[in-house]
């Protein structure tokens, strides 16, 4: 049962890991692009967008740390 436990904690933080990398890459292209080129009409658009998907995936990356936190 110890061994189980473990793992499904380890396969979480992985997870959580891994939503943090793609917050950070989606703000991270968005920024690069912008330093490169106008990205267009409704730029706030893509920004809100953007930040919130980010947000998002770092709220839920959060929760995770916060729920592996619990059950160890």
């Amino acid at each position: 049962m110890g061994k189980d436990n473990v793992k499904r904690i380890l396969v979480w933080e992985k997870v959580a890991d891994f939503l943090m990398d793609i917050a950070k890459y989606v703000l991270t292209a968005v920024f690069i692009t912008t330093a490169f080129e106008d990205i267009g009409g409704n730029s706030w658009v893509k920004y809100g967008l953007s930040a919130g998907g980010a947000g998002i995936l770092l709220i839920w990356s959060l929760l995770l740390y916060h729920y592996k936190g619990k059950k160890s």
